[in-house]
């Protein structure tokens, strides 16, 4: 169960105790900014119940135990598909200890099926690297008036071409994550709504680009004149910048 707090000011405090980090001191202290951070910047309006949290986080364990390989320590980011939810967890896998930590939660919109032209959003582990390079969005306005990517200079991630099913035939879809319109989109998310991309809220989208929490591929190639442009001057590189989407549903007893 998932509901929003009365006074849109309670901390995950309960949740975040919840799962104990043990991972190193430096590890540690940067977890503990980047929570305050979020809760800064995105905000905790957001409850999640105990139990739902721990089945999610079972579920990104299997996910990484399934990839095959070793990952290091790493932030990353989970959606939760399900069109009961519709969540993203921001959080930090300690490979040591095997264990992963809550930095925040938020509201997305994922792929509705149901509608013409519209697909739903494929799960699996996505990687964010140069060979898709993301973009930035020029912010203007379709005829109805969205600006469909987010105001101007939101940050667009690229997972690059991915496959998706409807009514059992199979599809290719360009996987983007990206903020949307901060009038009309913003209000619609926590339900199933995109065509088959996932949409987070503007203060969530400046907060991965900011802090770089995906972009451990990008800072290491950022002299390239290709990411060099996308990489803002003024963004606070973290020590264990990530590159994972992980996509499941915790409406399914099995993980597509």
């Amino acid at each position: 169960m998932i509901k929003k707090t009365v006074s849109g000011g309670l901390v995950l405090f309960s949740v975040l105790a919840f799962f104990v980090n043990t991972a190193g001191g430096g590890e540690y202290f940067e977890i503990q900014r980047m929570q305050n951070e979020f809760s800064r910047i995105v905000g905790n309006g957001i409850k999640v119940e105990p139990a739902y949290l721990q089945e999610n986080i079972l579920n990104m364990k299997q996910m990484f135990a399934n990839n095959g390989n070793s990952i290091e320590s790493q932030y990353f980011v989970y959606v939760d598909r399900s069109p009961l939810k519709q969540m993203i967890f921001l959080c930090f896998l300690d490979s040591w200890g095997k264990d992963i930590t809550l930095i925040g939660a938020d509201r997305v919109s994922t792929g509705n099926q149901k509608r013409a032209g519209f697909f739903i959003t494929p799960c699996g582990i996505f990687k964010n690297t140069i060979e898709f390079p993301g973009y930035r969005a020029l912010g203007t306005k379709n005829d109805e008036g969205w600006r469909g990517l987010g105001v101007k200079d939101s940050r667009v991630w690229d997972f690059g071409w991915q496959k998706t099913y409807k009514k059992n035939q199979e599809f290719t879809i360009r996987l983007l994550m990206h903020a949307t319109d901060p009038i009309f989109g913003e209000k619609r998310l926590g339900k199933v709504d995109s065509k088959g991309c996932i949409r987070i809220s503007g203060r969530m989208n400046k907060f991965l680009d900011h802090y770089g929490l995906l972009d451990k591929e990008y800072e290491a190639n950022k002299n390239k004149k290709a990411v060099t442009w996308l990489l803002k001057p003024d963004r606070e590189h973290v020590l264990y910048a990530g590159k994972y989407l992980l996509v499941g549903d915790s409406g399914n007893s099995m993980i597509d």
